[in-house]
């Protein structure tokens, strides 16, 4: 189909089908394409996020206690019972919550067991993935 003495090529199909594509574009468009699938696979891994608390170790009648202040801390009271100290994992028991001191019922090891010892624990907060971190920076970026 000829447009005066132009030849019209965008609506002569025999060209766009001898048309070549070169090897370099086809190659650098797979190459994102699989970065690209990698990226999202990977923001969808699920891992633990941790908060770091400072405790003190309590010893009364055998029994071992770590105290917490919650002014201080922000302790992440939630369904996992679990903390973590030199990372070695413990369960607690809450005991009480009295004056913003949050009193936990925890068997220790015996090198930790020592009166008013100050640990440094780390709290399993929730489990997050990559995409839903961005996802609520962006909602809350938007103020939704």
């Amino acid at each position: 189909m000829y447009v005066g003495d132009k030849l019209d090529v965008y609506n002569d199909s025999s060209i766009i089908l001898e048309k070549k594509i070169h090897k370099k574009i086809i190659s650098w468009v797979t190459i994102l394409v699989i970065l690209l699938v990698l990226l999202v696979v990977f923001s969808m891994v699920p891992f633990n996020i941790y908060k770091p608390v400072i405790g003190k170790v309590n010893i009364t009648d055998n029994k071992t206690f770590l105290e917490l202040d919650l002014n201080y801390s922000g302790f992440p009271v939630n369904r996992y019972n679990k903390l973590y100290i030199r990372n070695k994992e413990y369960n607690y028991k809450i005991v009480s919550i009295e004056d913003n001191i949050l009193l936990l019922d925890i068997n220790l090891d015996e090198s930790l067991k020592i009166q008013n010892n100050i640990v440094n624990v780390n709290v399993l907060k929730n489990r997050t993935t990559i995409f839903k971190i961005i996802r609520n920076k962006i909602k809350k970026g938007f103020g939704v």
